[in-house]
């Protein structure tokens, strides 16, 4: 009897567990025209990660990983995806500022540091934004 009450309490604390994952993880999605661009979210107080899929029409699909900092309401921090059709990844800066429920995607210019590409200090910008990504 005390097996299976052992056994039913873990099975509690590994659930209450993957719910607390759930928690942070969102979903956003930017559509613009036939192109649609969806992002998976998972926030942490100073971490950020997740998987950005872009999806144009006849059949054309890039994924990649997103992962940064959190810094305030910006999250700053790199794609790292494979273009259609090439063999080779490659890795962009990516910032998005939240807006209330939103998250406006920023762009500015661009340099390489030892491999790692990032937003020039005082270029990124939130006026004119690339994407506006809204709650699926």
């Amino acid at each position: 009897m005390r097996i299976i009450l052992v056994l039913f309490i873990a099975i509690l604390l590994g659930c209450s567990h993957k719910k607390k994952l759930n928690e942070n993880e969102k979903h956003y999605v930017h559509i613009d025209g036939r192109d649609t661009t969806r992002i998976r979210l998972i926030r942490f107080p100073d971490r950020f990660y997740g998987e950005m899929v872009n999806t144009k029409p006849g059949g054309y699909r890039v994924t990649g990983e997103i992962s940064g900092n959190v810094k305030g309401d910006t999250l700053i921090g790199d794609y790292h995806y494979t273009p259609y059709k090439w063999k080779e990844k490659k890795r962009v800066p990516f910032a998005v500022l939240a807006d209330g429920n939103n998250y406006l995607e920023g762009k500015g210019k661009v340099l390489i540091y030892m491999g790692i590409p990032y937003y020039v200090e005082n270029t990124l910008s939130f006026q004119n934004p690339k994407r506006i990504f809204i709650p699926e």
